[in-house]
């Protein structure tokens, strides 16, 4: 566990609430002619997934300035999904973009760099809260970047829902500055399944910390509340039970979190560290493909180029094989 606690709030661009957004959608970034130009050979090249495919070096700059030192969060619109690329050439975009931010990494045990998101009823999709209608809940992923790509969205719903980490903890540093002790205590978290060979079933982890001068979030209430099914793990007290309901109620408090509906050929991307995210309940239409929710996941890290990590998140940041 880190020795920093600040008891002070976060100040900067990664501090900010839905009325912040309410004059358009800055975090939308359309995607020029120039660089869609740019990119065609990736889409086009069947190989792209195997190298270190080019990007256009202005577009991944912009986008390490967003997530790093920005708001934490981005969304690439304009790939002309279904026109000009198919799904397997616009994964071939993707996949080029991310590579550009860091690398690619395991999303579970097995290993898997790609995850498809998709109704649970699809015979390719495995259990798990992405492969529910429902909604998901609050979290963040154990790496440092994680990326979707939208190959269709729902009929209606599937919403992708993000908040300021920063504005939680400020929210909690003014609210209730006597539980700063307890969101910088490690957590078991429950890895549901999906830890690497070796690994217990769940991970230590705190809920927020600062290493160098950096603020850091790593929430999963509802894994943290269900790591408990496990004997080794401690049982949660009231007073940590009620600090992890407040957290959850400032997540769902009106005006904290910002609504994304991502369109087909969308590309969002969330820094982990800074921001929280989670989506609404869907409904597909089973006449129509192009209205069943389809999303590609990404988990990328940022490596020596990232924010600097206390040891309990550091050894996630490479991805869980």
């Amino acid at each position: 566990m880190s020795t920093e606690i600040p008891n002070r709030p976060v100040t900067g661009p990664s501090v900010w609430t839905a009325a912040d957004f309410e004059s358009g959608e800055p975090y939308v970034r359309h995607l020029t002619d120039a660089e869609l130009d740019a990119l065609d050979q990736n889409a086009h090249d069947e190989n792209a997934l195997d190298q270190d495919a080019a990007a256009p070096a202005d577009l991944t700059a912009e986008l390490v300035e967003r997530l790093e030192s920005g708001i934490g969060y981005a969304v690439l619109r304009g790939l002309p999904l279904g026109t000009r690329y198919t799904p397997e050439q616009a994964s071939r975009i993707h996949w080029t973009l991310a590579q550009r931010l860091g690398e690619i990494v395991p999303q579970n045990g097995d290993g898997d760099l790609v995850r498809v998101l998709e109704d649970a009823h699809h015979p390719a999709q495995r259990g798990g809260t992405y492969a529910s209608k429902a909604g998901a809940p609050f979290h963040t992923d154990p790496t440092d970047v994680v990326s979707y790509l939208c190959l269709a969205p729902a009929r209606s719903g599937g919403a992708r829902v993000v908040a300021s980490a920063a504005t939680v903890y400020n929210a909690l540093v003014r609210e209730h500055p006597e539980w700063l002790d307890l969101v910088y205590r490690e957590y078991a978290t429950d890895w549901e399944g999906e830890q690497p060979d070796g690994e217990p079933g769940w991970s230590p982890r705190p809920i927020f910390s600062a290493a160098g001068g950096a603020l850091t979030c790593s929430l999963a209430t509802k894994r943290i509340i269900s790591a408990m099914r496990f004997e080794d793990v401690p049982r949660l007290g009231a007073e940590e039970m009620t600090c992890l309901m407040y957290l959850d109620s400032l997540l769902r408090r009106p005006g904290t979190a910002v609504h994304v509906n991502l369109r087909a050929g969308d590309m969002e991307f969330v820094n982990n560290h800074t921001v929280i995210h989670s989506r609404t309940g869907f409904v597909d239409d089973p006449s129509d493909p192009g209205h069943q929710r389809r999303l590609r996941r990404l988990w990328i890290s940022r490596g020596a180029e990232g924010r600097p990590l206390v040891p309990a998140l550091q050894r996630w940041r490479a991805g869980l094989s």
